[in-house]
């Protein structure tokens, strides 16, 4: 953090979140270096719109997947059984296997 910055709020974004956040931010103005490189990267890989990544973020909550895990799910979209306990491995969260039917359909959606 530079000199006379502070951090007011943070919250979870997808990687198709950052890249309208960075947009909007290059049409007001000159990007970072760094702003750059992550606007180079959220453009091909955040290809979800916005309404689809509402419902998917809604669905989950609904499933009693907090914020953070949500965005990662999103994010990676995992399509097995592995890739998303991998997403859970840190949290003492236990799926059982009817909800990670029901989040591996969620993550299909986005495809």
């Amino acid at each position: 953090m530079g000199i006379g910055k502070q951090t007011i709020a943070e919250k979870p974004v997808s990687v198709s979140e950052v890249k309208k956040i960075l947009e909007e931010r290059k049409e007001k103005g000159e990007l970072t270096y760094e702003q750059k490189v992550t606007l180079e990267y959220a453009q091909e890989f955040g290809k979800i719109g916005p309404r689809k990544l509402k419902e998917a973020a809604e669905k989950l909550a609904d499933l009693g997947i907090d914020n953070k895990i949500a965005v990662r799910i999103i994010d990676v979209r995992p399509k097995t059984k592995e890739e998303l306990r991998l997403i859970f491995e840190k949290t003492r969260l236990g799926l059982k296997d009817e909800q990670v039917k029901k989040i591996l359909d969620i993550a299909a959606e986005l495809e």
